[in-house]
């Protein structure tokens, strides 16, 4: 099992507050615990083409995500407005979150912002109905999309 720079499989996960919309709703991690794993997507930049094919196949998971519990969240440094766009011309419906101000202080948090690129790296983390840490799923490349398959195993709980 893989580690970010500041997390590891145990650890609290850091909470965090983010905006949802552009228009004021917020997405709190602390108001999922005790009722629902919380699977974190960190992308690098919205309308890329690499993370607009990761999107629709975290919709496509949605379901079975959510059958055991958990729920999908993309955690990206772009601006709110730009992932409402982004989100609207993939035909997606889940949270799109913006770590834009403070500039990727979530993904420095969870130890995958790239500061000299102002992006977070691809990561996948699962929060568990705990708080903590239950799976970190790095790719070997920005270019590469997560494998989910041992995601879907860990986010059951």
């Amino acid at each position: 099992m893989a580690e970010t720079a500041t997390l590891k499989v145990g650890d609290e996960a850091p909470d965090f507050e983010l905006p949802s919309s552009p228009t004021g709703e917020k997405f709190k991690l602390s108001d999922y615990r005790g009722k629902n794993a919380v699977v974190i997507n960190f992308v690098p930049a919205a309308f890329s083409g690499v993370c607009s094919t990761q999107l629709p196949l975290i919709e496509q998971k949605r379901a079975e995500f959510e059958a055991q519990g958990a729920i999908p969240v993309v955690i990206s440094c772009d601006n709110a407005w730009s992932l409402k766009a982004w989100k609207e011309s993939l035909g997606v419906d889940l949270p799109l979150l913006s770590d834009f101000n403070p500039h990727g202080a979530t993904a420095s948090a969870y130890g995958v912002f790239l500061p000299t690129r102002g992006i977070a790296n691809r990561w996948v983390v699962v929060v568990g109905k705990d708080g903590r840490v239950a799976w970190v799923q790095p790719t070997d490349s920005n270019v590469n999309l997560p494998d989910y398959d041992p995601v879907m195993v860990c986010s059951k709980d």
